[in-house]
């Protein structure tokens, strides 16, 4: 059975399609486009591993899904704060990282994923990168991945 001790994971009940409930580790929820929410979870399953000097012995293996509610319930007293994903609007999508000397501004916005931004001082949301970027003489958009492109629409 899973234990939320070794993971740090708020646990849920898990029911199996043979009725069976097990208890789960969540790791995120999330809702779809039609408001259903959708809980990734862990799950710890004993297993063999065999060694040819010491034979068979016993150890787990952790099996990641993910279930809709009502399949996937919350436990009563577990705090399922820390797994939700925060509003947009609070959401940090974008690097902020000095810009290489010389350049025309401070420092660059970054998606998360840019291989451009390794020396990234901090994370910001959609509105703290259209601040910073208001000043070009403070920041500009990367040119290798073009955030721009998406904060634009936001």
């Amino acid at each position: 059975m899973y234990e939320d001790e070794d993971h740090g994971f708020p646990r849920a009940e898990l029911q199996l399609p043979d009725g069976q409930r097990v208890q789960v580790g969540v790791t995120r929820c999330r809702p779809d486009r039609d408001g259903r929410w959708w809980y990734d979870y862990v799950l710890e399953l004993p297993t063999r591993v065999d060694d040819r000097r010491r034979g068979p012995s016993s150890t787990t293996v952790l099996f990641e899904g993910c279930a809709p509610h009502p399949i996937i319930q919350a436990i009563e007293g577990e705090d399922y704060r820390a797994i939700h994903a925060p509003p947009p609007e609070e959401r940090q999508r974008w690097r902020l990282a000095p810009a290489p000397k010389p350049a025309w501004s401070d420092y660059l916005v970054h998606r998360l994923d840019c291989a451009q931004a390794q020396n990234a001082e901090r994370l910001l949301t959609d509105a703290e990168a259209l601040e910073v970027l208001a000043d070009p003489a403070v920041a500009r958009t990367c040119p290798v991945c073009r955030p721009e492109t998406v904060l634009h629409t936001s």
